[in-house]
């Protein structure tokens, strides 16, 4: 598994490198990376576009947070509702 930074794509930048994130899940594939989401803003963007199994770095005092958020139970308003997920099926 590869680990992408989030400098340079969503941290440090005047405009989110989205291009980037698309290319590098197309090209290897969602299973074979992990992205750092260093704020709710940047992981509630991962979990609305790439589903909640996409797999993130976040801090440790953000996990809580990001799983309520992976399983429908928190979100901001254009989160809500938007998240679904059925585990064990």
């Amino acid at each position: 598994m590869i680990m992408i930074e989030s400098e340079g794509i969503t941290e440090e930048v005047t405009s989110w490198r989205t291009d980037v994130v698309a290319t590098i899940a197309r090209e290897l594939g969602l299973q074979n990376v992990m992205f750092e989401a260093a704020d709710p803003e940047v992981f509630g963007w991962y979990v609305k576009n790439y589903g909640p199994e996409v797999n993130l770095f976040v801090d440790h005092s953000q996990i809580v947070q990001l799983e309520c958020l992976r399983r429908g139970l928190w979100g901001t308003k254009s989160l809500w509702g938007r998240v679904l997920t059925y585990p064990g099926t």
